[in-house]
């Protein structure tokens, strides 16, 4: 529940009936299975020479890219990453010796750039197993692969189940007012969204939360 965004004073009068109004937010939120997944396949190379890191990373990328092909994976499906991640290693290391009150020492340093190409592969699946076969295509490529996100394809339903959740979650917030001011609620005057309803990752592996917000005004009797 998100509760309370306004809430109007007991003077503030509804124009049609002359009784006071208050403004509440009501806030419904359904978690439902995912019907899409992103994976993320991640092409990486380590060199000093950053031009040759990003070829090496590049191959192994497109490499990817054809495995994925060869799996049944549609070519719009699939998205690279405009630019490439570039990180920096460098370590040292000092040996010292003393030899009849003599010392001398040895450093050595070591420096590598990783260079990193992501390819984004978006499945229209629920599927483990297929989402399983996806992922061992690209690491056996030479990528490393995660699961980066899961989506709906049609969240027409849930979206609906979480605004009758919101609805309901903003009458009992006006309820509850209403009962506290020592009055009773009357009807609604007007609702609506507060912001659109959104999608977003669940707790729960596979699945995807829904999330609606309204702002709905009530009459006080």
């Amino acid at each position: 529940m998100l509760g309370i965004l306004i809430v109007a004073t007991l003077a503030t009068c509804s124009a049609q009936s002359g009784n006071p109004t208050l403004q509440v937010v009501g806030e419904g939120k359904v978690t439902v299975p995912a019907d899409m997944v992103t994976i993320a396949a991640t092409a990486e190379s380590n060199n000093e020479n950053i031009t040759l890191a990003e070829a090496a990373a590049g191959e192994i990328l497109n490499r990817t890219k054809d495995a994925l092909l060869k799996a049944g994976i549609d070519q719009k499906d699939m998205s690279s990453s405009q630019g490439s991640g570039i990180s920096s290693f460098e370590s040292s290391s000092k040996v010292c010796r003393t030899v009849n009150n003599n010392t001398t020492c040895d450093t050595s340093s070591q420096s590598a750039k990783t260079v990193s190409k992501t390819l984004l592969v978006r499945l229209k699946t629920s599927d483990q197993s297929r989402i399983n076969s996806v992922l061992g295509t690209a690491k056996s490529a030479g990528s490393s692969a995660e699961i980066f996100g899961y989506g709906l394809s049609e969240p027409d339903d849930a979206v609906a189940s979480a605004r009758k959740a919101a609805v309901s979650d903003a009458k009992k917030n006006a309820e509850d007012i209403a009962t506290a001011a020592g009055g009773r609620l009357g009807k609604v005057v007007d609702i609506s969204e507060y912001s659109s309803p959104y999608i977003s990752p669940s707790d729960q592996s596979g699945m995807v939360d829904v999330t609606s917000i309204v702002l709905a005004t009530y009459e006080i009797t």
